[in-house]
């Protein structure tokens, strides 16, 4: 008789190998063995049942000290009736028991498609090395998923907004669904939302599959989005700057308010009005808007300009004395 093929050589691991390796190498020569993916049978069942031995600790036990003759109808050389056959009486694995050196070991149990089918989407039987349990038999499958791509203006995304959709069936012959889906209040760029059951029909009178929309903002001429803050940058001269100015600036949902801008202010500045940003999408009121100083220098002079800031520069220190 050929001598078969040691276990931990099928799955491609040392003797050595941690459970988890083993289930690693499991799934990686089942998927390329798998007669469904145009692998053997025979390979892959022999596969299954390296798997099944060396996952189970007791049995690996047993097969790390008997060798091939782990799982043969007939003891191993000096195995006889009491001559130290640890199969000898009952099959220590739920087989049947044997006088002395007979059917008293373990009975190789028939290869079981289901063990591996679980990897494909089902079957039934025990639980899966792929994760789950794969014995449970799956219900009517649900419909498929969708996705839709939606832009919005940057009031939108602070007013909220609705977009019409049509959903294709799935089933021959179906006409869709046209929807109406709201887009809320406060969504943020790159944000993605889930309506669940209102995507695909089944075929098999499972649920309807899922939409979701990735929502896009458009850019606004001044205003940008940080979550529910939303930021504005304001440009000052350099005389408002200086000594300072009350500035009137535009608010994200509409309207106008008055910003009080110190004397001595830097560019980069940056004041917090509050609850004047964007709506939180999760939560009640509203973000803050953060404006920000950009202190703007004149490209082009008037005679005057020019001569009022000569004389400025005249009355003006050394602001770069701390570099000598």
């Amino acid at each position: 008789m050929a001598e078969k093929q040691n276990y931990y050589d099928l799955l491609g691991v040392s003797k050595s190998a941690s459970s988890d390796e083993i289930k690693k190498a499991f799934r990686k020569a089942a998927r390329t063995h798998h007669p469904d993916a145009g692998g053997n049978e025979e390979t892959f069942k022999q596969i299954n049942e390296a798997y099944e031995v060396l996952s189970d600790e007791k049995k690996r036990s047993q097969y790390d000290q008997f060798g091939q003759y782990f799982g043969e109808n007939g003891p191993g050389p000096g195995y006889g009736a009491g001559g130290g056959n640890p199969f000898a009486g009952g099959n220590p694995f739920g087989g049947g028991a044997g006088p002395g050196g007979g059917r008293g070991g373990y009975q190789q149990v028939d290869f079981d498609m289901s063990d591996i089918f679980s990897m494909f989407g089902g079957g039934a039987g025990g639980a899966s090395p792929f994760g789950g349990m794969g014995g449970r038999r799956r219900g009517p499958a649900k419909g498929q998923d969708y996705q839709m791509d939606v832009t919005v203006s940057f009031e939108e995304s602070l007013a909220g907004t609705t977009r019409k959709a049509h959903i294709s069936s799935t089933t021959p012959g179906g006409a869709g669904k046209d929807m109406t889906v709201t887009i809320p209040a406060g969504v943020v760029d790159g944000q993605k939302l889930k309506f669940r059951e209102k995507g695909g029909v089944s075929d098999s009178g499972g649920p309807r599959g899922d939409l979701t929309i990735a929502v896009s903002i458009a850019p606004h001429p001044y205003f940008a989005r940080s979550k529910s803050d939303v930021l504005l940058d304001l440009p000052l001269t350099m005389s408002e700057a200086a000594l300072g100015a009350s500035v009137t600036v535009p608010l994200p949902e509409g309207g106008k308010a008055k910003l009080k801008v110190p004397q001595g202010t830097q560019t980069g500045k940056i004041f917090r009005m509050k609850g004047k940003g964007a709506p939180k999408l999760k939560g009640k009121g509203n973000g803050d808007l953060l404006v920000k100083a950009v202190i703007e220098t004149p490209a082009k002079l008037t005679t005057k300009q020019r001569k009022l800031l000569r004389e400025l520069q005249e009355l003006d220190g050394d602001v770069r004395g701390k570099f000598n």
